[in-house]
């Protein structure tokens, strides 16, 4: 499965005491209004949930815009549609997506002897019979004067030694909704800034001294070893909060990793 929070060498931020901040920590009673839609589908095998079968089911917010909720329809797929996968056209919708899921699950439990029987053991062909799951939730996770907050959790298992779970953070203009990057609230040339502000902060977090490296002997994955923000980021009440899921820059066991860097500290960088 893909994931759409990538590394970035820090082009981007948030909020402080001044006009930004003020978008970021102030909520607003007038939210924009939205209905709450789903998307399922099951391979034939389905019973019960614990069935042999594959399931697909997407939970996500319908604002009556037609370009943004495409959109958020659009975010979903690209978690789940791997595009270094050359054999595979990237889906359309919802059900371009799931077809081929459902359908090559169906087609290893036929390929599976005994199947039915002998569910969740190895059998003499070396098949594993379990179920798969292919599954998001997408909320409105808060709402200000300028900004809408979107938090997706996804769930995903093809067989293996474990089941993925991963979460990601949308921010958008209220107004455009347009996807806001970080690059379109701090000031030029913040980088490095930024960069130093929020390794302080996550050194402390992690328990760790200035001259620890951050590298696979310390249980991180961080390119050469040095710190990086991605751009899986949300805007609380109180700062900027950044999010690595498993895998990105530690292994599976280590979970999520959050790390938010309160607005006060981030004056001067922000428009």
């Amino acid at each position: 499965m893909k994931k759409i929070t990538l590394f970035i060498p820090i082009i981007a931020g948030l909020f402080a005491c001044n006009s930004a901040s003020k978008d970021a920590t102030s909520s607003t009673s007038d939210t924009l209004s939205y209905t709450l839609k789903s998307y399922e589908k099951h391979s034939q095998n389905c019973i019960s949930k614990d069935s042999l079968c594959a399931t697909v089911q997407f939970s996500y917010p319908v604002f009556g815009n037609a370009a943004f909720d495409e959109t958020i329809k659009e975010e979903l797929i690209n978690i789940f549609h791997n595009e270094e996968d050359s054999t595979k056209a990237r889906p359309k919708n919802f059900e371009e997506l799931a077809k081929p899921f459902v359908e090559e699950y169906d087609k290893q439990i036929k390929e599976g002897a005994s199947y039915a029987t002998d569910a969740n053991k190895v059998n003499e062909d070396g098949f594993l019979a379990m179920p798969w799951n292919m599954e998001s939730q997408t909320t409105v996770q808060r709402q200000t004067d300028k900004y809408l907050m979107l938090h997706t959790n996804t769930y995903w298992f093809m067989g293996g030694m474990h089941p993925v779970s991963m979460e990601y953070y949308y921010v958008y203009d209220r107004t455009t909704f347009k996807r806001v990057r970080l690059e379109d609230v701090f000031v030029k040339d913040f980088d490095q800034k930024l960069l130093l502000i929020a390794e302080k902060h996550f050194r402390k977090q992690e328990g760790l001294k200035p001259a620890d490296k951050l590298d696979d002997v310390n249980g991180y994955f961080f390119e050469n070893g040095k710190f990086l923000l991605n751009d899986n980021f949300t805007l609380t009440p109180t700062g900027i909060k950044f999010l690595y899921n498993v895998y990105e820059i530690k292994a599976y066991a280590a979970g999520v990793t959050e790390l938010e860097i309160p607005y006060g500290e981030l004056k001067g960088l922000l428009k």
